[in-house]
């Protein structure tokens, strides 16, 4: 971290011009987003997973998070494949960095060796290109997305909830003790608002048999509004003897 607000500073120092460039703000939130969670991405990847398909899955989807809000702002939609679209280019990014950076100081000295180097650098850089359009070209590859800050509010919540989620498929027995803890939390909040709007006065509901006393877990309470009666039928049955209309003789007043 210390590094990179080095880097930063210094690079604006010498050209202030960069403060308003998206392509720097998006390079130093990559960066920013591999440093600060890219590492905790790999823990979360369980241990039987090798460590470099572990980095392969941390870092494209570290530096994707951060740069996923300012990209809505550039451009509104969703880029659907492009966490897979940087896993694929990722040894391509690789190879394309250290070939190109190793080229620049040869080229006064070694101008044909650092020609060779060049050349050998776009050809990789060709092959991200490739990767890059063939993704873009798949269904469903840049659905809208909306506009202005709203869509980076809501990039932004999109980036915490995929960073939950992540977390959540690798420790699921973490997760499981989460839920079961904030369901019981949450229930105790709801006991203890219904208790208070209970015991406030004018706020007790009334039946039959005087006032109803707040509900509490673990108890099924019934009120009967005719105690001491035992009544199966709720509606008069026609089977019932004892409502029989009398039976008038023929004749007969």
């Amino acid at each position: 971290m210390s590094f990179l607000c080095l880097a930063v500073i210094a690079l604006l120092l010498i050209d202030p011009a960069l403060g308003t460039s998206f392509g720097f703000l998006l390079s130093v939130l990559a960066t920013l987003g591999i440093i600060v969670l890219g590492r905790h991405i790999m823990d979360w990847v369980p241990h039987p997973v090798p460590r470099w398909a572990a980095a392969g899955i941390a870092v494209p989807l570290s530096a994707q998070l951060l740069c996923g809000p300012v990209i809505v702002v550039l451009q509104p939609q969703f880029a659907t494949y492009s966490l897979l679209a940087n896993m694929l280019v990722a040894p391509l990014v690789a190879l394309v960095t250290i070939l190109g950076t190793a080229a620049v100081p040869l080229v006064p000295l070694l101008p044909w060796l650092a020609t060779a180097l060049i050349g050998m650098t776009g050809l990789f850089a060709a092959g991200v290109a490739g990767i890059a359009r063939f993704t873009a070209g798949l269904p469903g590859a840049a659905p809208p997305w909306p506009e202005g800050p709203f869509g980076l509010l809501t990039m932004v919540l999109f980036s915490v909830l995929t960073a939950l989620a992540v977390w959540a498929a690798a420790h699921p027995s973490g997760t499981i003790r989460l839920v079961l803890a904030a369901h019981f939390k949450t229930a105790c909040v709801l006991d203890r608002i219904m208790e208070g709007k209970s015991t406030q006065p004018g706020r007790l509901r009334r039946n039959g048999r005087g006032l109803v006393q707040p509900l509490r877990r673990g108890r099924l309470r019934v009120c009967n509004p005719h105690p001491g009666r035992n009544q199966q039928w709720p509606l008069p049955s026609p089977n019932d003897p004892g409502r029989r209309p009398p039976i008038r003789p023929r004749g007969g007043m």
